[in-house]
């Protein structure tokens, strides 16, 4: 928390800044052809502040579309789960390589088709 305040701070000062040293320079902004679409003596920093707007406008139904999915999966994977499989399986870790892994799955793939977990009892006969 405080790493964002003190950016936010450097920011506010380097924004000021550059206010301050662009007070003086402006321009003429031509939004339209002939001389209604003239905007004439804008200072630089203002300018700049409409440019950073129309940016960040630009880009938020992006934002939002993203988190409008993001929330629309969460939802569906809570309604197809069952909470008490989601527990066990977020308490069990795996460890080892893939290969490895890969291995033990294969064995207890082969397990299930033959349909028994250990290997048959010999009988003794003495």
């Amino acid at each position: 928390m405080p790493l964002k305040l003190i950016g936010f701070i450097v920011t506010l000062l380097i924004i000021i800044t550059f206010i301050g040293v662009n007070l003086d320079n402006s321009s003429d902004i031509r939004i339209w052809f002939g001389e209604k679409g003239l905007l004439t003596d804008v200072p630089i920093f203002v300018s700049f502040f409409v440019m950073y707007l129309i940016g960040v406008l630009s880009v938020v139904p992006f934002l939002l579309g993203w988190k409008m999915k993001k929330r629309y999966s969460e939802k569906k994977d809570q309604t197809d789960s069952d909470p008490a499989v989601e527990k066990e399986k977020k308490n069990v870790r795996v460890l080892g390589s893939r290969k490895k892994r890969k291995k033990e799955s294969e064995e207890v793939s082969k397990d299930a088709v033959d349909g028994t977990d250990e290997e048959p009892e010999k009988a003794d006969l003495s």
